[in-house]
């Protein structure tokens, strides 16, 4: 007598791949989520034009990097709070946007927690039995998961950072693009992730300070967006209001195109002197 093996139950056949339809009207207009970066040099107004975002809560990690700007300031002294303090951020209604000032401060902190949990110094240390790429790995770990959770978060949340200055060679030649002071390939990454990178900077315009975001990517930078209605922007921002102004280049309407003359009627004659 003879056993039959038996038979292995049908396999369900896997769903067929569908398009989906092409996309109908396009997103326009100031973003209320996504990732943006404001880079700059200190004191260049960075956590000014980001504190005023409506509804927004400024994360501030820098002490008393915040203490003489208005909106909704929370000081955050160490990683661990800062963590508590983006995840109820992230779960409160009431929190339209998340700025964090600044991306160096939290580059520091998760640089000494992934040092002390591989027994060095610092993650650039070398010591024997350490493998030096899995450090440098479980630091993009730890971005990786802050950029997902901000970008998931449906809300708009603003990495506030200290700017590189480029490197020129003697011809010229820019060697290093001016760009986010995050070392090696996580600058890159964020960068990268990010759907709008401006530049704030400041200058003197007569007798005043005159204050600046910019969009536009130039030669010398890495700066940028996305977004086409701010991708050939340089705002100038005013004392008060300034996120306004940011959203009032983002929605502003093409300008109005001369009217037409009125058919047979016959342009007026220059008189002489051409006035």
């Amino acid at each position: 007598m003879t056993t039959e093996t038996p038979a292995a139950p049908a396999q369900d056949a896997p769903p067929k791949f569908k398009f989906a339809p092409p996309r109908g009207k396009l997103k326009t207009g100031m973003p209320t989520d996504g990732l943006w970066i404001l880079a700059g040099l200190p004191k260049a107004g960075k956590t000014t034009l980001s504190a005023g975002i409506p509804g927004g809560v400024l994360l501030e990690l820098e002490r008393g990097g915040a203490d003489r700007v208005e909106g909704w300031i929370q000081e955050i002294p160490d990683l661990e709070v800062f963590r508590q303090a983006v995840m109820a951020a992230v779960e409160d209604a009431n929190v339209k946007a998340i700025v964090i000032d600044s991306l160096d401060v939290v580059s520091d902190w998760l640089e000494v927690d992934v040092a002390e949990q591989f027994g060095l110094d610092s993650v650039s240390e070398r010591k024997e039995g350490v493998n030096g790429f899995e450090v440098w790995k479980e630091l993009r770990s730890r971005f990786e998961k802050l950029i997902s959770l901000l970008k998931a978060s449906g809300k708009l949340a603003v990495l506030v950072a200290h700017s590189r200055e480029p490197k020129i060679d003697a011809d010229g030649r820019v060697i290093v693009p001016a760009g986010i002071s995050i070392p090696g390939k996580l600058g890159g990454y964020i960068a990268a992730e990010a759907d709008a990178i401006g530049h704030c900077y400041k200058k003197q315009v007569g007798s005043v300070t005159q204050y600046f975001v910019s969009f536009q990517g130039g030669p010398l930078g890495t700066w940028g967006s996305r977004i086409p209605e701010l991708e050939d922007k340089t705002i100038m921002l005013p004392r008060a209001g300034q996120w306004a102004a940011v959203c009032a280049a983002a929605d502003a309407k093409a300008p109005a195109t001369e009217p037409e003359k009125a058919a047979g009627k016959k342009p007026k004659a220059q008189t002489k002197g051409g006035k």
